[in-house]
């Protein structure tokens, strides 16, 4: 008797299996029918670059129109303050605003982030309490160390 009952839970159990295999297969296959709408649709970093010049594009073009229309004149007119504020900062000529206060984070030649702790001193972005580090010397030893972002 003992061995027809183990026979008959091993059998349940064999088809408890079955039906898990079942349902992971099923489950499998729609994740893979989710997965082909995302893969080869995203955009490449030459498409991303290339949509942001196209913006930058456009907003050097409207401070040219901007200064075209002030110098059409008899007696030409200043170009706007404006369009000299937002050509300099379009073109990364815009220095420091000493009055922001925001920490900085960077990222290293090696894809570590860090976050400025005071003006000279960084500390990794994970846990940046106290560190030595400075912007020079982490430059040094990872391979650079440029600005992505700032943050209260």
């Amino acid at each position: 008797m003992a061995d027809t009952d183990n026979v008959a839970e091993l059998r349940s159990q064999l088809e408890q299996a079955r039906r898990i295999a079942v349902t992971l297969e099923q489950e499998n296959a729609q994740l893979e029918a989710q997965l082909e709408k995302y893969v080869g649709k995203e955009p490449t970093v030459r498409d991303e670059m290339a949509y942001l010049q196209r913006c930058l594009n456009s907003v050097l073009e409207v401070c040219d129109q901007a200064a075209t229309q002030a110098t059409r004149w008899e007696n030409p007119l200043p170009v706007p303050e404006w369009a000299i504020a937002v050509r300099k900062a379009a073109t990364g000529e815009r220095p420091d605003d000493p009055a922001d206060k925001r920490r900085r984070i960077y990222i290293d030649g090696k894809g570590n982030a860090w976050l400025s702790l005071t003006k000279d001193t960084v500390g990794p972005l994970a846990g940046a309490m106290w560190s030595d580090e400075t912007k020079a010397s982490v430059a040094a030893s990872n391979g650079g160390l440029h600005e992505i972002g700032r943050c209260w």
